[in-house]
């Protein structure tokens, strides 16, 4: 089996398993970071691509290869993060032409002006916004409950809400679209009971640790973003945080497609799941870290490296918010939660026993369950 992988500039990394028989292609599958939308279409989509490729020439150029991509994606699919040129230069690494590259543009950084974010979240203050704050959950119920909260929330069982949560256990979190043995080193989590969860959306994994982590979602009606592309969509959700966190002293910024940095590096990345005309957007800030135990645990490689940001070294990818604003963990989570309600109004509320069986449920079907941590697509 040959691997190839291709970060584009300012994107996210896709990786590519395949075989060679005969000068044909055979067997592909692909995997990474990247976010496909919508994340129903995910599955079938990639699938659909390592169809079109199986027995496609190996020798075939790049142009050909993202060509052969492009016809395999139905039209209303969305590759954020990656394109179809990027997966062709990944096969093309994979049978050997390790000199191909990719050239993009960097994106800028930020979308809109103050103002145009100020004026795009003013009709969320016209929301009846209920606010959870955080309560330590297993990683596997944390994950179940956003499934749920979101079907809750379009259902009409609940209005717009903002959910702060807390983890009770270290935990690798993988996206959607990701193989657990390329970014995982399972041995080292199995031997030192560190939990591995999929989560229902893309983007990259993630080590946390009840200490180092702050993580909130939001499930709200796609109405609130619209006239927004998906893309746009990332950073009026984080604009709320954005502004909280240089409330705190801290530079932060929104670099697309879905990180939030400073100048001293990334602070967080976010993700979203679009579904009965709802969001659910997710974002992690990064308040401590080890970096010699996230690089005993995540696999990261060199070609992901190769890109971020400039940086060399995985260690240095990050800037945990500890070292920036001198804050315990806790007080900072409970300001920009203050800071939310400040913005938008709402009212505390708690997850229900209903919630909670329902999310117990999921785990019990879903989310604790070896196939669907390691379904790849």
């Amino acid at each position: 089996m040959k691997q190839g992988e291709c970060k584009s500039p300012g994107g996210k990394l896709v990786s590519v398993h395949l075989e060679v028989l005969e000068n044909k292609l055979k067997n592909v599958s692909f995997s990474g970071d990247f976010f496909v939308h919508p994340e129903a279409a995910a599955k079938t989509s990639l699938e659909n691509v390592s169809r079109a490729l199986e027995g496609y020439w190996a020798d075939a150029d790049v142009a050909a290869l993202a060509a052969r991509i492009r016809a395999a994606l139905p039209v209303e699919v969305e590759l954020l993060g990656t394109s179809s040129e990027a997966m062709a230069i990944a096969i093309r690494r994979a049978v050997g032409d390790l000199a191909v590259n990719l050239e993009l543009p960097l994106p800028r950084i930020g979308a809109f002006t103050a103002d145009e974010i100020r004026d795009l979240t003013e009709r969320w203050k016209s929301q009846s916004w209920k606010l959870i704050p955080e309560q330590a959950l297993s990683p596997e119920l944390n994950v179940a409950l956003d499934e749920i909260l979101l079907e809750e929330v379009i259902a009409g069982h609940r209005p717009p809400t903002l959910r702060f949560w807390r983890w009770n256990a270290p935990a690798v979190i993988i996206g959607r679209s990701q193989s657990p043995s390329n970014e995982v080193d399972l041995d080292y989590v199995e031997r030192e009971k560190i939990r591995l969860v999929r989560r229902m959306t893309g983007g990259g994994a993630m080590f946390l640790q009840p200490h180092g982590a702050i993580t909130y979602s939001l499930y709200l009606p796609e109405t609130l973003l619209s006239g927004l592309s998906i893309r746009q969509s990332y950073e009026i959700c984080e604009a709320w945080l954005i502004a909280g966190l240089r409330n705190l002293g801290v530079d932060a910024h929104h670099v697309p497609i879905n990180d939030i940095a400073c100048s001293d590096g990334k602070i967080g990345g976010a993700a979203q799941c679009r579904r009965g005309g709802h969001v659910l957007h997710h974002t992690t800030l990064a308040y401590d870290m080890d970096p010699g135990e996230m690089l005993r645990v995540l696999r990261i490689s060199r070609e992901k490296l190769s890109d971020k940001k400039g940086v060399s070294s995985a260690s240095k990818r990050v800037s945990p918010l500890k070292r920036q604003t001198g804050l315990e963990r806790g007080e900072i989570a409970e300001r920009l939660f203050a800071f939310f309600q400040t913005q938008f109004g709402g009212t505390l509320d708690a997850i229900t026993q209903n919630e909670f069986g329902l999310a117990e449920s999921k785990v019990a079907a879903k989310y604790g369950t070896q196939d669907w941590t390691f379904d790849i697509n």
